[in-house]
């Protein structure tokens, strides 16, 4: 018989990471319990967080309740309880998301808005997240000086830099510090560096070494960046951008930069200079799947009926899904051959989401999904899919 698994308790309250979307698709023991809600930053507001929680639980417990093993409810939502006393509700976000099944359990402080909701099914309930899981909430800005070196990851209410091992610290632990020296005795070695700024003689070779620096940086990258989307920023003097577009292999390097020494800049104004690029690029990628959505729905490689999009999803022939965010269409689906049953409303334990669902099975086979308001959808239909062929 294999070992039964079990929730490490207390359940640990963690950041939510791009990484986690897949432990989240993982199929798990059943029953899965998933529970989204708004939080409040700092006091008094996140006092009603935990009241509120409680209350959430209690509706897991009574939906599981109504399941096939009634008996195990309280039982199963123990770990959940754990956490309605914890002091992470100090230190809230905009959001958190906590998911639980007999064998897994994780939650985690969210910085984008999910509304209230309980789902208890077959699998975990993950469209909430994805906003933050795409290119629409998630970017990454890589600030690059002759001293420093910082990747910095935001959403859209902030960025904070991250400690990644495989990185250079400076331009001197690349080059070694005799040869970094001499060049900077040559030059004058001013605190900005005219290596960056390549002017003055030996300028070609100054360039030379300087692409050396950004293929070690772009190498440093390379196993962080791995399997991502989200765009990313160069942060830079205006004379380092073209010679690290020449080091760079990462494919969601954005044309739009910033501009400037970002030597000793803060999680602020990174966000604040970025965010502002992230969102036209979100739209422009959003902006560009409705038009092809729009061009290719009379050709059938297009559409918005539910029942045709499930199987397709399953069968891998998305390339992309849009859904429309807080909408739920509650149902059953099935996993094999892509047949749904929709309800009227959540009837009980083993109803999901049915878009929800749509958009696991189209992440799980590489689609890209976005979840968007209500007026950006190019159909009244709260989905649509774009098929690969």
């Amino acid at each position: 018989m294999a070992t039964r698994l079990e929730v490490k308790r207390p359940i640990p309250v963690a950041p939510f990471r791009a990484e986690e979307l897949e432990r989240l698709l993982v199929p798990s023991e059943t029953p899965c319990v998933s529970i989204h809600l708004p939080t409040h930053r700092g006091f008094p507001g996140w006092k009603q967080d935990p009241v509120r929680f409680r209350a959430l639980v209690s509706e897991a417990e009574r939906l599981l309740a109504e399941g096939p093993a009634p008996r195990d409810a309280a039982r199963v939502v123990a770990p959940l309880r754990e956490l309605i006393e914890s002091a992470h509700w100090e230190y809230s976000l905009e959001g958190f998301a906590a998911f639980l099944s007999p064998s897994f359990g994780a939650a985690y402080r969210l910085p984008i808005h999910v509304s209230e909701r309980v789902v208890v099914a077959d699998t975990f309930h993950v469209k909430p997240l994805i906003p933050f899981l795409h290119a629409n909430r998630r970017y990454l800005v890589l600030a690059v000086s002759e001293n420093a070196v910082t990747l910095y990851e935001g959403g859209p209410f902030g960025a904070e830099p991250l400690e990644l091992r495989g990185l250079p610290d400076s331009l001197r632990e690349t080059l070694g510090v005799p040869e970094y020296e001499h060049q900077a005795s040559r030059h004058g070695a001013p605190p900005s560096g005219p290596v960056l700024h390549g002017r003055g003689p030996g300028g070609e070779k100054t360039k030379i070494e300087l692409l050396k620096f950004f293929r070690e940086i772009d190498k440093g990258l390379h196993e962080f960046l791995r399997g991502e989307t989200a765009p990313l920023i160069l942060a830079a003097v205006e004379s380092s951008h073209p010679t690290y577009r020449e080091a760079n292999t990462y494919a969601h390097l954005l044309p739009d930069r910033l501009v400037g020494n970002y030597e000793r800049a803060n999680g602020a104004r990174i966000h604040s200079e970025a965010w502002p690029i992230v969102s036209r690029e979100f739209k422009k990628r959003v902006d560009e799947w409705v038009d092809r959505y729009r061009e290719l729905a009379s050709k059938g490689l297009a559409t918005d009926n539910l029942e045709e999009i499930a199987p397709a999803a399953i069968a891998g022939r998305v390339a992309c899904t849009l859904a429309e965010e807080g909408v739920a269409v509650w149902g059953v689906l099935d996993r094999v051959t892509g047949l749904v049953l929709r309800h009227p409303k959540q009837l009980g334990p083993g109803d999901d989401d049915l878009v929800d669902e749509i958009c696991e099975e189209s992440l799980k086979r590489r689609a890209q999904v976005y979840v968007i308001p209500r007026e950006s959808m190019p159909t009244p239909s709260p989905i649509a899919a774009v098929f690969r062929y």
